[in-house]
């Protein structure tokens, strides 16, 4: 009896538990709006080539926020598809020459235009500007060349207010190093600086980490301490931390994010691993005698290939939360979890705890003697090398825009569980032809 009375109560505990939960629980349907067609014969697969990359922007000024994503750019309300608007972004066999853009007013024209970069054809980053009419191609600028070109992100570095560049490279180059570009008032608009060499890895991000007021470069093995003149002082680096992975090779996604992750006052690093397995935040304390240290905390060590992360608020809580998930087919199948499940994630950050949410999870159809051209799954939603988080119908709520070599897609936010009952929108069951009436 004492053992049935414990169950009952764990039971009732549980019922509650579960009923607050989803009364809390945001519910996001996922839509699709563009991907590639599986047509092997034609060298065309249910996973690429396409674009791993988009943009949140209103391309044609009539209020509403259209996507661009590699090449094509996807006109709202109803995703009308205008194809070629740009060049770069080509495709290289099975990949996409586009690691990550983003929609930044360069030549302050009132017009937002796109700044892309790529590391096969292109070796760099370019800027896009828009004509601010349809069916002119935006002509493009090159604004920095390298040979390990990661990727591109924003953010105010010289703190005048406005969002200037941070370049990643994945690896040290002869010639090159941790290069931001400065946005200025003028042309050319946009204007490089060489900081150092140090930290040149996979991924890198932005945020003040000293609290100081000032923006830092955050990289996976130390940081750059942003001077008060960023364009003419020293920037310094500090070997505080080095990022670990779970399993695999050690690289960083892109962006690596700062924010205070246990409220504490110090603001934490929050790193994925983009090419292994782990994601992870890394505590920062600081001493009586001002020693800066991070501990390294595992968020998750199952799951991999965590190439992008992104932060806003999703359950209307006011707090920023995270939003992950798998890159699918990097380095076109070679690294570690290639052929694990597909899974999209969003963390609800209680104060350091992670609280998992699942957007989507799939798992992938692999027959190894068929040497990957596989039957398409249903909904292989993959995320890429850039997430966006924004209120795509204007509802008041955020969405979750994902791309990656499976199509590009919105998480629609649509309100939290439990529903309000609502009109059953099933036919009725007697119009089904073999009906058989079966209640007493």
């Amino acid at each position: 009896m004492k053992n049935l009375n414990c169950f009952c109560i764990l039971i009732a505990f549980l019922a509650v538990t579960i009923g607050t939960l989803q009364g809390a629980e945001p519910i996001f349907v996922p839509v699709k709006i563009d991907g590639p067609v599986h047509d092997p014969a034609n060298h065309s697969y249910w996973f690429g080539p396409f674009s791993e990359c988009a943009s949140v922007l209103d391309v044609d000024n009539d209020g509403d926020l259209d996507i661009a994503a590699g090449r094509n750019w996807y006109e709202a309300p109803d995703w009308k598809k205008h194809k070629d608007f740009r060049d770069g972004a080509e495709t290289n066999g099975p990949e996409t020459d586009d690691n990550s853009e983003f929609a930044m007013d360069v030549n302050r024209d009132g017009k937002m235009d796109i700044v892309s970069s790529g590391w096969m054809r292109m070796k760099g980053a370019f800027w896009y500007e828009n004509p601010g009419r349809k069916g002119i191609k935006w002509r493009g600028r090159r604004i920095h060349s390298a040979r390990s070109m990661e990727g591109v992100i924003h953010g105010d570095i010289d703190g005048d207010g406005d969002d200037d560049i941070l370049c990643n490279h994945w690896s040290l180059v002869p010639g090159q190093g941790m290069t931001w570009i400065e946005h200025i008032d003028k042309e050319p608009w946009l204007v490089e600086h060489v900081i150092g060499t140090k930290g040149e890895t996979h991924g890198n991000g932005l945020g003040d980490i000293n609290g100081d007021g000032r923006t830092d470069i955050v990289t996976q093995v130390g940081w750059y301490e942003g001077p008060r003149h960023p364009t003419k002082d020293k920037w310094i680096f500090h070997e505080d931390y080095k990022f670990t992975v779970a399993r695999g090779s050690g690289a960083a996604s892109h962006p690596i994010l700062v924010y205070d992750v246990d409220e504490d006052g110090l603001n934490d690093i929050i790193i994925g691993a983009a090419h292994a397995y782990g994601l992870v935040w890394m505590k920062q304390s600081v001493s009586s005698t001002g020693k800066r240290t991070f501990k390294q905390i595992w968020v998750e060590t199952g799951f991999g290939q965590f190439h992008t992360i992104a932060m806003d608020d999703l359950n209307g809580d006011g707090k920023p939360d995270l939003v992950s998930g798998k890159r699918l087919f990097a380095h076109h199948g070679r690294d570690t979890s290639c052929y694990d499940p597909l899974f999209t994630f969003w963390y609800d950050i209680q104060g350091g705890k992670f609280e998992r949410h699942v957007l989507s999870y799939n798992h992938l159809p692999w027959y190894s003697a068929e040497k990957n051209i596989n039957p398409a799954p249903n909904y292989a939603i993959a995320v890429g090398m850039k997430l966006n988080i924004a209120d795509m119908d204007k509802d008041g709520h955020n969405d979750i825009i994902v791309c990656g070599k499976g199509g590009l897609y919105i998480f629609y936010y649509r309100g939290k569980t439990p529903s309000p009952r609502v009109k059953i929108r099933l036919s009725p069951e007697s119009t089904y032809p073999s009906w058989i009436p079966w209640h007493n």
